[in-house]
């Protein structure tokens, strides 16, 4: 049963599942499905099928009840270029912004 319902959640949820990465690897921390549903478009269920495919294939893993995280698996490159290039962009912002807090402070 589990392995059909983690089959049918691959090939059903396969186009969001970039976006759940995308999103978790910009936080960079565990998230709740709730907060994970609340980042994005997509429903509860569309988020829980994503999360249980990502967990299939070793990209996530559960923290515990609810709450997922990425894994070491999960790498920038498994992202389309322009999500690549979103996530590195914001990256670089957040580290701009604490290289001038750090330098004000001197």
């Amino acid at each position: 049963m589990t392995y059909r319902l983690t089959q049918n959640a691959m090939r059903v949820s396969a186009p969001y599942q970039d976006e759940i990465l995308k999103i978790l690897l910009r936080y960079g921390r565990p998230m709740s499905l709730r907060q994970i549903t609340h980042s994005c478009a997509l429903t509860y269920h569309q988020v829980a099928s994503c999360l249980l495919a990502l967990k299939a294939k070793g990209y996530v893993r559960k923290v515990k009840v609810g709450v997922y995280e990425v894994t070491e698996n999960a790498k920038l490159e498994e992202l389309s270029p322009e999500t690549q290039i979103k996530i590195l962009k914001k990256k670089i912002s957040e580290l701009e912004n604490l290289i001038n807090t750090l330098l004000m402070r001197k």
